[in-house]
């Protein structure tokens, strides 16, 4: 069972390894170096773990370098006796071995089952008394595979793992090896840690004295420098023999320098260097988060400005185009069934005559518009809001012609929105219709308010039932609660047209058009909410439901938490 992180750990772990998930379905060359987010968040990742595993930890001492530096030799040279297995080739370490003395059992399994989690069964061999070791506390050496090499991308996790658990970190080099660039971008990496660390010179035969300087100038050039880092040399033995080795005077001394460092690293120390080591890489780690909540901010702010002009071109289109506008005049039908006028003007049959009542007089001559029996209304909506997708598709399509994370997110959002359009489309249909059919409640009131406004002027009143015109527009109105006509036909009716101007022009004229215009103003706030609505849950919220594994989905809300947890490690 995999050891969990305490207190504010867990959610900033679980955090670090989604980012982890995530990076490694990136392609870029550069993610998968040393210097990228995958290798520091691997070392994040375990030193968070490491924090919260250390009651009844042993002493780790790990030993680290590129290929063909000797490693397993160094590790034989430190456990006193041949344990691990050399060999000239590179690479010949490809998996972890670790070498463990005076462990209890509770410290094994430990080990085991919480120190590689990536790792089913870490190779632990545990050393009996005869096979000796570094000091009588219980410690293990670890043997580590190479970190330069082009396989090493698979297997750098151990690495990384041992380091963060490391109370004593022993960097091989050899005189080919010691300014290779990947040796001092390891060590770049480690130095937030702060773990104690001792360099290694292996493999010397000549030029002791010039290797050691230019591994110090080397040393003081980088950020070491402000560290007293103790550097050993061992000799090279033909043919591998370790008895010789290990009875070479240079050995005894590197033997002695690793003993006299070997002790637990408090747990303050190991805490503070978990803090810089967030700190160092927390921004290079969360820049493509940035720049998504970046092009998610961009998209919200597209919608809301596609939302205004669908708005405006509904306003201009169907509320202010007298001809077509339909509010009104269901307000007048419904007035007029308030009204109860003795006798309906005309008996439904002859309501056709009054819509062609001389049409051509109210269009001074011109041709009188065909009556559709399409809702204006509803096509206005839908023409409004084809164009809004039609323009947020375009935008989409912006995003995908830049360069970098950015470009990858907005392909993603292309993808889903394709899929999603249509859908959309029908959601806004539906939900247009409605609105429309929920409106019917606001024309009513208003026609009480005005009903209520007259009844204040009975002789307004009485003169407008008494009126020819209403009498012509309640038979409209008859025609049109029956369905013999419909809205469009309506707002063209010459009689509905001529009772709308009797009530303009009576001593109820300024109520009237105030009537009018708070049905607008509702109208347009409606609309403005039925698509702030649709957008809103099918499209801003679109962003939140990416299937793609390179794209991070990490919410402002979310964001904000991590940070804030961070501080309270």
């Amino acid at each position: 069972m995999t050891a969990q992180p305490r207190g504010a750990s867990p959610p900033v772990c679980e955090f670090l390894q989604h980012l982890r998930s995530v990076y490694r379905h990136h392609t870029e060359v550069h993610v998968r170096e040393i210097t990228g987010p995958l290798f520091s968040l691997d070392l994040a990742i375990n030193a968070l773990r490491d924090l919260d595993s250390r009651s009844d930890a042993p002493i780790h001492v790990t030993v680290l370098g590129p290929t063909q530096v000797g490693k397993s030799t160094v590790v034989n040279v430190l456990v006193g006796r041949e344990v691990a297995g050399t060999s000239p080739l590179a690479g010949f370490t490809r998996s972890l071995q670790g070498f463990g003395a005076h462990l209890s059992d509770r410290q094994a399994a430990a080990i085991r089952s919480s120190l590689l989690p990536a790792q089913a069964s870490p190779a632990l061999r545990r050393l009996d008394a005869a096979e000796g070791g570094l000091t009588a506390e219980a410690h293990a050496i670890w043997d580590t595979p190479d970190f330069d090499s082009h396989g090493s991308r698979e297997y750098r996790n151990v690495v990384t793992a041992v380091s963060a658990a490391a109370d004593l970190i022993v960097l091989v080099v050899s005189k080919e090896k010691y300014s290779d660039l990947t040796v001092w971008q390891i060590l770049e990496l480690l130095y937030p840690l702060n773990r104690p660390l001792v360099v290694c010179l292996n493999k010397l035969d000549a030029d002791r004295e010039l290797l050691r300087s230019a591994l110090q100038r080397r040393i003081e050039e980088s950020r070491y420098r402000d560290r007293q880092l103790p550097i050993c040399d061992l000799n090279y033995v033909e043919g591998g023999d370790l008895a010789g080795l290990l009875s070479d005077p240079q050995t005894q001394r590197f033997a002695d320098t690793v003993r006299k460092m070997l002790r637990a690293q408090p747990l303050t120390a190991r805490r503070e260097g978990l803090l810089r080591l967030l700190d160092e890489h927390w921004g290079q780690w969360l820049r493509p988060v940035h720049h998504e909540r970046h092009a998610a901010h961009r998209w919200q702010q597209t919608i809301e400005r596609e939302i205004e002009i669908a708005v405006e071109t509904y306003a201009t289109q169907y509320l202010e185009q007298s001809r077509h506008y339909g509010a009104m005049n269901r307000t007048m039908v419904q007035l007029l069934a308030l009204l109860e006028i003795p006798v309906l003007a005309r008996p439904l049959a002859g309501a056709r005559q009054l819509l062609t009542w001389p049409m051509r007089k109210l269009f001074s001559g011109r041709e009188a518009p065909e009556v559709s029996s399409v809702d204006v209304e509803l096509e206005t909506l839908a023409s409004a809001f084809e164009h809004l997708l039609t323009s947020l598709r375009r935008n989409i399509s912006e995003g995908v012609a830049g360069n970098g994370h950015d470009a990858v997110w907005w392909r993603s959002v292309a993808r889903a929105f394709d899929v999603e359009r249509a859908d959309v489309e029908q959601a806004f249909a539906a939900e247009a219709k409605a609105y429309q059919q929920a409106f019917s409640a606001e024309i009513e009131r208003a026609a009480r308010a005005l009903y209520q406004r007259l009844s204040e002027r009975p002789a307004t009143l009485n003169s407008l039932r008494a009126a020819r015109v209403t009498a012509d527009a309640a038979g409209v109105a008859l025609a049109f609660k029956t369905g013999a006509i419909g809205v469009n036909e309506l707002v063209l009716t010459p009689a509905m047209l001529s009772l709308t101007s009797f009530l303009a022009e009576s001593a109820v004229g300024t109520y009237v058009n105030s009537v009018k215009a708070d049905l607008k103003e509702q109208q347009r706030d409606r609309v403005h909410r039925l698509l702030g609505d649709i957008c809103t849950q099918r499209l801003t919220r679109l962003t939140t439901r990416l299937q793609d594994d390179r794209i991070f989905n990490v919410g402002t809300a979310q964001l904000h938490e991590i940070e804030r947890l961070r501080r309270t490690l």
